[in-house]
């Protein structure tokens, strides 16, 4: 039986998902892609984009055969891919998602196909920084294993490469800080967090409109620009998360931000 789980996003983030793994890189799943590209310095830039058809296959796509109707086979599609997503928003700040948007199942007595979603035509605009270290491609298969096979993990991973959110963040970080028997108030102790950006992070996430709470459970008093956004909390999180995942599968993945605008409370200070 072979199937495939045809992806979509912007080219770079498909690109840079075939860097991630390529064939033989990691147990079961494997992502192909027509896009073609090269090295720019120690990263990595998409010089066309004339076949962008990706897709993921391998043994770790066999669920998507036992799912029962569309609806079901569309989550299930996204679960197979979400570690893939999670570990690449690790590997990369700047990695949007990509979504399954159709499927293919071929065996020996036929097969069929199905379509998930729209697809997303956009041009290549930026440097692909996801193998820009070694160690990124070592430490990628310990922490994908720990997604597929940890709740918190999966779920970790489902969180950082879906939309931000106030109220899933200080969830995952409330989950992550029991998982490693503290609070997360004490996150910056257990050397996850930083006190400057912990303290931040709260705040925001309190206080902000659209935040965690309503009118009246806010400070309306605090001026909204002062506080964290959601561009700097996802950052945050990043980092809490890897930092956890460094605790479970040893050795440090490298966290340095390769572009972007600066951050503030101390995101990217060097410690």
């Amino acid at each position: 039986m072979e199937i495939k789980i045809f992806v979509d996003g912007h080219v770079d983030d498909l690109y840079a998902l075939s860097l991630l793994f390529p064939e033989g890189a990691y147990p079961g799943l494997a992502v192909f892609t027509g896009l073609k590209g090269g090295k720019d310095g120690s990263m990595d830039r998409v010089s066309d984009a004339t076949d962008r058809r990706t897709y993921v296959t391998g043994e770790g796509c066999v669920p998507l055969a036992e799912a029962q109707g569309y609806g079901a086979a569309r989550w299930v599609a996204r679960e197979i891919i979400s570690p893939l997503n999670g570990y690449a928003v690790l590997a990369d700040s700047n990695f949007k998602p990509v979504v399954p948007t159709a499927a293919e199942i071929r065996h020996e007595h036929g097969g069929g196909h199905m379509t998930f979603g729209d697809t997303v035509s956009v041009d290549p605009r930026r440097l692909i920084s996801v193998a820009r270290h070694p160690n990124l491609a070592v430490m990628r298969n310990g922490r994908v294993d720990l997604m597929m096979s940890k709740p918190l993990a999966a779920y970790a991973a489902m969180v950082i490469s879906g939309t931000p959110n106030w109220a899933d963040y200080y969830r995952l970080l409330e989950d992550i800080a029991g998982d490693f028997g503290t609070t997360l108030d004490k996150l910056d102790a257990a050397g996850l967090a930083k006190r400057q950006a912990l303290n931040a992070f709260k705040l925001a996430a309190n206080n902000r409109a659209f935040g965690r709470h309503g009118a009246s459970k806010r400070d309306t008093a605090i001026d909204q620009s002062t506080l964290m956004n959601l561009l700097e909390a996802r950052e945050f999180v990043r980092g809490v998360v890897t930092k956890w995942l460094d605790a479970q599968c040893g050795d440090v993945m490298p966290t340095d931000r390769v572009d972007g605008g600066s951050l503030r409370f101390g995101l990217y200070d060097r410690d």
